[in-house]
């Protein structure tokens, strides 16, 4: 993930702005997610950590965070540590790990796994097939996974021409499976991958109960609808679920 260590001011400026984007980026991720009350988090592709900062604020016992960028680790670590107003150092960690890792073991293993943009990184099935490894060895029994990703069936012919300017990013096709996220001169390759290849790697992690989740507002912010309808009838991001069985 080259870009996130040469250029990562687009994507942060972009991952903060006041837009309704935002409400539709984390309203279903965190119903799904439900009470993280002292529970112990494993968050992949944690970034700069806003998710772990936000499983903190929800009072997660415990959060690890992992990456592969070591400038986005870099800022996660400087709005962790003491004295700053979004830190939780006594409870947030961060690894230089990637989520493919083959022998990474939280231990104990967490309750919860946690990602907001991860199986699109994946470069082959191969890949997220160990994304996927890694999740089910490190959630205990019981535990819940829950990920905002790529949408499989987004139609990335379909955006209209002036998606940056209204939702702050666009996509440009490469070689389907493959394109890229682009924001301003900021640009990361990505992968989509179909419905049967994340429920495949999945249940080959041994995780059941996988649902898929559409985007919405929140009740009181209803009034968005309009406006966004282009974006709700061929979103380019969904909510995933699963469950690993005790």
């Amino acid at each position: 993930m080259a870009g996130y260590d040469k250029n990562p001011s687009p994507y942060l400026q972009q991952s903060v702005a006041e837009n309704p984007y935002r409400l539709l980026e984390w309203t279903v991720f965190l119903n799904e997610l439900g009470s993280v009350k002292g529970k112990r988090v494993l968050d992949l592709a944690c970034g700069d950590g806003r998710l772990t900062r936000v499983l903190a604020h929800g009072g997660a016992a415990e959060v690890l965070g992992l990456d592969v960028s070591e400038e986005m680790l870099d800022r996660a670590k400087e709005q962790n540590a003491v004295g700053q107003p979004e830190a939780f150092a006594d409870r947030i960690t961060y690894a230089h790990i990637s989520a493919a890792d083959d022998m990474f073991e939280m231990t104990p293993p967490a309750d919860m796994v946690t990602a907001m943009y991860l199986f699109h990184y994946a470069q082959s099935v191969d890949e997220l097939n160990r994304m996927c490894g890694l999740i089910g060895r490190n959630l205990a029994p019981g535990g819940r996974f829950v990920t905002y990703t790529i949408n499989p069936d987004y139609d990335f012919t379909s955006a209209p021409d002036d998606m940056e300017a209204r939702i702050g990013f666009r996509y440009r096709t490469i070689d389907p499976p493959a394109h890229a996220l682009v924001i301003n001169d900021f640009e990361v390759p990505i992968w989509q991958w179909s419905r049967l290849q994340h429920e495949q790697a999945l249940e080959l992690a041994g995780l059941s109960n996988i649902c898929w989740h559409p985007l919405r507002f929140p009740p009181d912010q209803r009034h968005h609808v309009v406006g966004w309808a282009w974006y709700l009838d061929n979103p380019s991001c969904v909510v995933l679920s699963a469950e690993k069985m005790g």
